[in-house]
Formats: C-alpha cells, structure tokens, sequence
C-alpha cells in the first residue's frame, strides 16, 4: 500500500477512536476540559491543547518504543495486549476509580480533573496520557489497513515511530481545534453554576468506566482475588475521603500533612493486604466440544448452535482441533475474537451478532459458531490473530471447509454478517455435512462444557 495513504488511514483511525464506545470515559473528561476551558484566555487554552496532545503523543512514542524492543528480540505485539495483564488493568481501574471520586467531589487534587487560571498544565498533560491509554483496547475502521504494517518486524524504525505519533495527532486533533480555534470555541456553553452538576454527572461516567474495567479484572482473576480488590478499592476511597477533609488549606500545616501520610498510609496497606494479581488458570477446552451426536438409527446430529428458549447464541470455545474437525466434515466455522475489555467487542455483539437475525441464520445453515476469547494470554488466539493480518480485535472470521476465510471489517452490521453467513451456507449446504471419523470428533459431550456467551 501507498505509505501516503497507510498515513492517512492512521490520521483518520485516530480521529475516530474520539467516537468509539471504549473511548467514551475520555470524551467526557476531554468535554469537562473544553468547558472548564471557555473561561480562560485563548493563549491558555492553547496551551492546555498543546499539554493534552503533547501527553497522549507521550503515550503513544513508549507504545512505540515497547514495540521497536520486541520487534528486537523477534516478537510481535498487538494492539491492546497490555489489557491481558491483571496489573495493568487493575492500575487502570484503581486511576479511574480515584478521577471518579476526584469529579464527584470526594477531594480535590489539581493533577487530576480540573485546573485553574493557568495553572493545571501537568493535569491536563496526564489527562492526555489516559485519554490514549483507555483508547487502546478500541480498533476503529481502517485499522487492519496500516497496525499490522506498524507492528510488522521488517518496518522500518521511522515508520512505526511515524505510524503511532500520526495515530495520536488524530485521537489529539479535535481537542487541538476546539483550544486554537476560537470559532469553535465559542460554540461551547458558557460556564456557570450547572458546571458543577455537569462534573458530577462525568463522576458517574467515569465510575461506569470503573466497572467496565473491573468486570474485566473479574475475568483474570480467581473469585476471592477479585473480591479483595474491591476491598482495596474501598480502602482507597476512605483515604482519599480522609484527605479531601483533612487536607484542604482550611486546616494547619500539621494537619494536612498528617492527612497525606495516612491516605497514602491506608493504600499503601490496603494494596499490601488485598491485592493478589496471581492470573487465574486457564481452563480447558474440550476437544469434543459441539461433536456430533449419533442416534440410535446411526445417523449423527449437531447439537444445536441456538439456545432458542434463551435466545442466545451456544458459542463453542476456541480449540484449533474442534476448528478443523468441523471443517473435514464439510461444515463452515464462524469465529468471533472478542475479550472482556474490548468494549467495541461487547457493543458488536449485543447490537449486531446476538440478535433474532444471526440466531435465525446460525439455525438454518447450522454454521458453528467460534468464540476466540483473548481477555487473557492465548498462544494459540494469538498466533490465529497473526494468520488473520490482523493487529487486534475485534475480529469476525467465516472459514469454509474450501480454506477460504471471508474476513469481516472491525465494524460490522447485521445485514453484512447475515449475507456471509447464508453465502457459506450456499456453497456448503448442513445436509452435505459428512459424518465425523471414528474417535473424539465423534464424542458426545455435555452441554455444560460450551461456552454460553
């Protein structure tokens, strides 16, 4: 592809991470930013436009730097891999959690969510750093056209470091706009009381973002692990409380210090007696899974693919052995490469896939559908991944029994997933489906060892 062109997918897949559903905790604290803004001179706002882009470009030239190093030592990275890590994850959610209280009102502390006069530069430089860090478990349309150029071991050094700091200029561009073009500007409400409501209702967004990431650390860790770190979320909480009282300049020296010491004495605590980032054991796949069922005549039938009661999907997890044995016997695969903290992920699947629709297709054509869970480290997922030319998820995948893979884009609809799904249905009709070999393709196996979805 034209490098010009690689460029411009990049510009524009930066851009449009400001609208995808991960990115959402940022947009409103880059909207709280623009408001809180409109108050100051347009000299300062430049600034602040300048801090915000300069800290997510900062972000984006270590990602770049982590990849250039793996790429030294003959390994591939992919685009949201970090969120594999239980302690990255719960580092994320431990920092949005604190901004959630920090907007609520619990304390108040300058390098956080809000700046005065111009002052706060550093706040809005690390608020820049969050801002890319909460856009990498989203792919956006056009990704798949320039990540893997980026990520590939034989790109030059210049153009990854390029392909990144292009990607951020785009997730930075209208944050640049809105603070140098005072037209734009002065299309923003003007300040006033209701801002202070509006910083409370960005507290709510941003404690949603706190769950949205929990229920992924949920998915990395043993139960009692999980259950503690919301235990050191409290603790968290109870200190930032006791340093939002005790800390302002209402109260001496003595006191606010002491203040400091025991918030930062009760988390330091907390982490030590409740965090355990242990990852939990991956379970197995069993390699029967969705085998045929041979009746008593000697015919054999699928189990059903379409929980019709429910009204659910009956997703088999990723096992290459089940892949291939369903393809041998003439059936087409469906594969979804999806994890817990790929929000573009669940938003595809609760608007698009899980729907009357695609349940209809997957019963009539009996296509059997793949759920390729990446929420945690899988060799096998990855190396899958890497086969497909992709750089991340998500990924929409029909592999026919002819070897052919029908790769869908990242955004998918339910009219273009339909018409995929009958179009292999067409060429390898259910009723052409040869029996399975003797052995475990033919093993029955209970419906408790599928993946519900």
């Amino acid at each position: 592809m034209n490098i010009a062109l690689i460029y411009a997918y990049a510009l524009g897949g930066g851009i449009i991470l400001n609208v995808m559903p991960c990115v959402l905790p940022v947009l409103t604290m880059k909207v709280f930013h623009v408001v809180e803004q409109a108050k100051e001179d347009p000299g300062t706002n430049r600034k602040h436009g300048i801090a915000y882009s300069l800290g997510i470009l900062a972000f984006f030239l270590a990602a770049a730097a982590i990849v250039l190093g793996f790429k030294y030592v003959g390994q591939t990275l992919l685009w949201g891999q970090q969120f594999q890590s239980p302690i990255f994850v719960g580092g994320l959610t431990t920092v949005m959690f604190v901004f959630g209280l920090n907007a609520l009102g619990v304390f108040e502390f300058t390098v956080g969510m809000s700046h005065s006069g111009g002052s706060g530069y550093l706040g809005t430089f690390i608020n820049g750093i969050v801002a890319a860090v909460m856009a990498t478990p989203c792919t956006a349309p056009g990704f798949s056209l320039f990540l893997p150029f980026a990520l590939k071991g034989d790109t030059p050094v210049y153009h990854t470091l390029g392909v990144f700091v292009v990607l951020g200029l785009g997730l930075a561009l209208p944050f640049l706009i809105v603070s140098f073009v005072p037209a734009v500007a002065r299309l923003l409400p003007k300040p006033g009381p209701w801002m202070s409501t509006f910083k409370s209702l960005m507290g709510f967004t941003l404690m949603a973002a706190t769950i949205w990431l929990y229920s992924t650390l949920q998915s990395q860790l043993e139960g009692e692990a999980a259950i503690g770190f919301l235990s050191f979320l409290l603790v968290v909480g109870i200190a930032l409380w006791a340093y939002g009282k005790w800390g302002s300049f209402e109260y001496s020296d003595r006191t606010r210090w002491i203040s400091r010491v025991v918030a930062l004495g009760l988390m330091i605590g907390g982490g030590f007696f409740f965090i355990d980032f242990t990852p939990k054991a991956k379970a197995e796949v069993a390699s029967g899974t969705q085998a045929p069922i041979k009746a008593e005549d000697g015919t054999f039938k699928d189990p059903p693919v379409v929980d019709a009661d429910k009204k659910k999907i009956i997703w088999t997890p990723y096992s290459e052995e089940v892949v291939q044995a369903n393809l041998k016997r003439g059936r087409p695969v469906f594969m979804d490469f999806t994890a817990d903290w790929c929000a573009n992920c669940k938003a595809n699947e609760k608007a698009f896939i899980e729907t009357d629709t695609i349940r209809g297709d997957l019963a009539k054509t009996n296509i059997l559908p793949v759920k390729a869970d990446f929420t945690n480290e899988d060799e096998e997922i990855e190396k899958m991944i890497e086969d497909l030319g992709r750089a991340g998820i998500p990924i929409y995948v029909i592999i026919t029994p002819d070897g052919k893979r029908n790769l869908l884009p990242e955004v998918i609809n339910t009219e273009m997933l339909s018409k995929a799904l009958n179009e292999a249905s067409t060429k390898f009709p259910p009723d052409k489906y040869s029996p399975p070999k003797a052995g475990k393709e033919a093993a029955v196996v209970p419906a408790a060892t599928q993946a519900d979805g």
